[in-house]
């Protein structure tokens, strides 16, 4: 697993999103909001943008955190350039033989970790809200090598009891989770420091008064996947928020002509 995530690339793009990007590509009165607004809900494409931003060729020591910014630091052009790329290079990606099934299932969870992130972050007035609804985004990347190169993965995940701890089941059956997968990809590909911290530290019990920007995360992923721990002034807020939150996710899947059963 460690290899795998060493040698990694490119993840892979969901096929219903992949060709929402190809009609503005092929448009040329597509502006730059036209492209924005579709690859900031990728995984794949925003992963990309963010660590091209943050090479030493654009960053000038100055770390990238939101999508837009990343996208005007290299310019709307070689945006689309890197697009292309992009997505031609996720055709060889889809010799991994990940099911598109499980690619929306994992997709989907982040998306809905990205909305809830968000809400708290306006709530709480912690971190800017788009940063954290793009670390959230990427949180669980490491997930997608356990897809691409173990089998036995996704029924490792079916038989698993509800609010089983998936790092803590990972570890027991491979010896190695999807944090430490996901945080080889992030260093690699150059994430932003606290988008690799929230990568590497998300299934850990965090202090009271832990990073704010991990918190955020680490709060949202246990909301959705139900792990042990007690209510937490975080959950109360998103059970509230729970609602206004589904409204958004379900807004977001339409816009993207994905499944929204």
């Amino acid at each position: 697993m460690i290899s795998r995530a060493s040698e990694i690339k490119m993840i892979p793009t969901l096929h219903t999103i992949a060709d929402r990007v190809f009609s503005v590509l092929d448009n040329s009165n597509s502006s730059f909001n036209d492209l924005s607004d579709i690859v900031r809900y990728d995984q794949a494409i925003t992963s990309k943008i963010i660590s091209i931003a943050n090479s030493a060729y654009y960053s000038r020591g100055i770390e990238i955190f939101n999508l837009q910014r990343a996208m005007l630091t290299i310019g709307f052009e070689e945006v689309r350039a890197i697009v292309t790329c992009i997505l031609l290079m996720d055709g060889i990606m889809k010799l991994l033989k990940l099911n598109e099934e499980d690619l929306l299932s994992l997709w989907r969870h982040s998306i809905e970790v990205a909305c809830a992130a968000r809400v708290l972050s306006e709530r709480l007035m912690l971190e800017d809200p788009q940063k954290a609804f793009t670390a959230s985004l990427l949180h669980d990347i490491g997930r997608i090598i356990f897809y691409a190169f173990s089998p036995e993965y996704k029924e490792m995940q079916d038989k698993a009891k509800p609010g089983t701890d998936l790092a803590a089941l990972e570890r027991e059956h491979f010896g190695i989770d999807h944090q430490e997968t996901g945080h080889i990809i992030a260093v690699k590909w150059k994430f932003p420091a606290d988008f690799a911290k929230v990568v590497r530290n998300h299934h850990k019990q965090l202090p009271d008064a832990g990073d704010g920007l991990l918190r955020l995360v680490a709060a949202s992923d246990r909301f959705f996947t139900k792990e042990p721990g007690g209510i937490s002034p975080e959950g109360m807020i998103l059970d509230r928020e729970r609602d206004a939150i589904a409204f958004e996710v379900k807004k977001i899947m339409k816009f993207m002509q994905l499944d929204i059963r």
